[in-house]
């Protein structure tokens, strides 16, 4: 629980105990169920704390930025509950939707969210592609790319919404939004520097607002 409670103190997060306390649990249930489920590529606890739980925790600052209390935010392919579950701990007054299609992926985010207690959290066993609904943000994480979700963004955010993808190099992510633009959407977008949590690897989020088309 050491190095996630220091990880949420380098990312800003207030009163990081409790958090720390959950995030750990739920790093229990990642380790219990990783190989029958197929969860993540990491192995050992130390692993999935740097490259996943604190991954997507050094976003924060920006969902907070981005997001009221009370908004839903989608976590499109949400897998192991990558970010959407480390979010809902460290966002307690956001409404998280976890959309997975793998039926044994979605068990494991049921039992988690029970195991946890995530009141905050619903889970949705369904293609992001047959949703019709709206949420105020949409993000993701080693999902597709952003031209290949265009559809689904399209779809599902809210007037006014915002997209905080997670991504790796700044010079792809620089291409994927001009790939995106050549397909006929028109959006505003930054590229975010996340703290790398493991080793020299480039993170960066990808922050797109004013969604529309041509």
């Amino acid at each position: 629980m050491e190095m996630i409670l220091d990880g949420l103190r380098r990312i800003g997060v207030p009163e990081p105990e409790d958090k720390a306390r959950m995030l750990s649990l739920y790093v229990d249930e990642i380790l219990l169920f990783n190989r029958a489920f197929k969860l993540v590529g990491a192995n050992g606890r130390e692993e999935i704390i740097k490259s996943h739980i604190l991954d997507s925790a050094s976003a924060y600052r920006w969902f907070l930025a981005h997001s009221e209390p009370g908004d839903r935010i989608a976590d499109l392919g949400s897998g192991a509950g990558l970010p959407g579950i480390v979010l809902a701990i460290l966002l307690r007054d956001r409404n998280f939707v976890l959309i997975e299609r793998m039926e044994r992926r979605v068990g494991f985010l049921r039992g988690v969210k029970a195991k946890l207690g995530l009141e905050n959290t619903s889970i949705l066993n369904r293609d992001a592609k047959t949703i019709d609904d709206g949420f105020s943000l949409l993000t993701c994480r080693a999902f597709h790319p952003l031209k290949d979700i265009a559809e689904i963004v399209d779809s599902l955010l809210l007037p006014g919404g915002v997209c905080l993808l997670y991504k790796a190099s700044r010079s792809l992510v620089g291409k994927e939004a001009e790939e995106t633009r050549s397909l006929g959407y028109q959006f505003d977008c930054s590229i975010e520097s996340l703290k790398a949590m493991d080793g020299d690897k480039e993170r960066t989020l990808l922050v797109v607002s004013n969604w529309g088309k041509k």
